[in-house]
């Protein structure tokens, strides 16, 4: 009885709130900084070109690279400065 409303009420909890709601992050690392409003689709530096289609997505506080630096290789990497990027910036 009570493992039912336990589940049924864990389950609306997590139905019920944005992870900008729950402080999962508590601080940023390999270069990130703490922003208000993460961009969806971060630039980032790739040894090939290639194009990429991005949803707009809702608002939400995160890490994201400072101004100035761009992901390396995928939109997880490290942040690294875009001067130091030798081949594509993936828009």
């Amino acid at each position: 009885m009570y493992s039912g409303l336990f589940l049924f009420v864990f389950l609306w909890l997590l139905h019920h709130t944005t992870s900008s709601e729950i402080p999962l992050i508590k601080k940023c690392m390999h270069n990130d900084v703490m922003v208000n409003c993460v961009p969806v689709c971060p630039k980032i530096c790739s040894l090939y070109y290639y194009t990429r289609r991005c949803s707009p997505q809702k608002c939400k506080r995160g890490c994201a690279c400072p101004k100035g630096w761009l992901r390396d290789l995928h939109p997880q990497g490290y942040c690294v400065p875009k001067k130091t990027c030798q081949r594509y910036i993936i828009q």
